[in-house]
């Protein structure tokens, strides 16, 4: 491994990323993706490329961007599923750029700032969790193609966090250090749902009675166990269950009905070939949980998997993690339970 490209963002990650490379020893090309219009961190990214005395390649992927990432992310809201840009975006965006530009310029080996591990072992490539369990971002790789693990470097994937912050103050990295946040980057300083316009009125549905219990206005502004902004009373703590765009409802009702034993994944990628049809993994309905223990059915390219305990809010749109201790089976999209058969297609009226 003697010449590696590296994904900069502009941040310390990135940055020290690519400084452990050049510590070790290895020529570096950074590159940096405009993906939307005045991208914040682009002179950052340029001016730690100098600092590290490499070159800095500029790739436009806004249209890309925006036809993969961005359109996809509202329409979800729109259908009432809660998608993750994320997790499309490395798919779609990122990696595949990235061995593009790897291709084009003659070198094997690409690389980010993500904290993860690569193990390469008796001919098998397997993408393990990073080894700080409050920063660990496998949760978001599952989706990449298996094929680009053999070209993939993570060098932060043995460190923690706070060990590649003091790493860049060591060495006098100024990268650009905003708080960690858990908006979508695409979005500035606005909430999604600020941006979806001509959204429509429709009810709140009591699952239990079928009753109407409240308006909305809109089902973008929901995704399955909210229970703030509902703006409804019951007696009880109300959470979102169900969100039905063909009539444009959304059903609520208490958090015991809130979580399920039972979930449908869809459009899997594999990047351990899983044992048999059925076998016990750890699962990760979302980035900020611990994993729960489960057991997975394959059939075609969907699973069943069915919890030891009930889990709190599983939401279709979501991606669900399978992990083997710290390996990452893959994963695939939470999809809708057929358990809402029983859900009234047309609403009652309060009586």
């Amino acid at each position: 491994m003697k010449h590696v490209v590296v994904a900069m963002s502009g941040g310390v990650d990135s940055s020290v990323a690519g400084y452990l490379l050049l510590k070790k020893g290895m020529s570096v090309d950074g590159v940096f993706f405009i993906l939307f219009d005045d991208p914040p961190a682009m002179n950052f990214a340029k001016e730690v490329a100098k600092f590290l005395g490499i070159k800095l390649h500029i790739e436009d992927l806004r249209k890309d961007f925006r036809e993969k990432v961005i359109e996809p992310f509202f329409n979800g809201y729109r259908k009432g599923i809660t998608p993750n840009p994320c997790i499309l975006c490395n798919k779609y965006i990122k990696f595949p750029a990235l061995k593009c530009l790897a291709d084009k310029l003659n070198v094997k080996w690409f690389a980010t700032g993500h904290y993860a591990r690569i193990v390469r072992h008796a001919g098998q490539v397997i993408l393990l969790k990073g080894i700080d369990k409050n920063k660990d971002q496998s949760y978001f790789l599952y989706a990449i193609e298996k094929g680009l693990l053999q070209q993939l470097v993570f060098p932060l994937g043995d460190y923690i966090k706070d060990e590649v912050k003091k790493i860049a103050d060591e060495v006098g990295i100024q990268a650009k250090t905003l708080e960690e946040s858990v908006e979508v980057c695409f979005l500035r300083e606005k909430r999604y749902y600020e941006l979806i316009k001509g959204a429509s009125h429709g009810p709140i549905i009591e699952k239990s009675t079928g009753k109407i219990v409240g308006q909305h206005r809109g089902i973008h502004l929901f995704t399955i166990g909210q229970r703030k902004r509902i703006g409804i009373s019951l007696g009880y703590p109300a959470y979102v269950v169900h969100i039905d765009p063909t009539i444009n409802a959304v059903y609520v009702a208490s958090r015991e009905e809130a979580c399920w034993k039972e979930i449908f994944v869809e459009d899997i990628n594999w990047l351990y070939d899983p044992e048999g049809e059925s076998f016990e993994c750890d699962i990760k309905l979302r980035y900020a949980m611990n994993p729960e223990k489960a057991v997975v059915s394959i059939i075609n390219n969907k699973a069943k998997a069915v919890f030891y305990k009930p889990q709190f809010a599983p939401a279709p749109g979501q991606s669900a993690v399978f992990y083997r201790d710290d390996v990452v089976l893959g994963g695939g999209i939470i999809m809708e339970k057929e358990r809402y058969s029983e859900v009234p297609r047309s609403p009652q009226s309060q009586q």
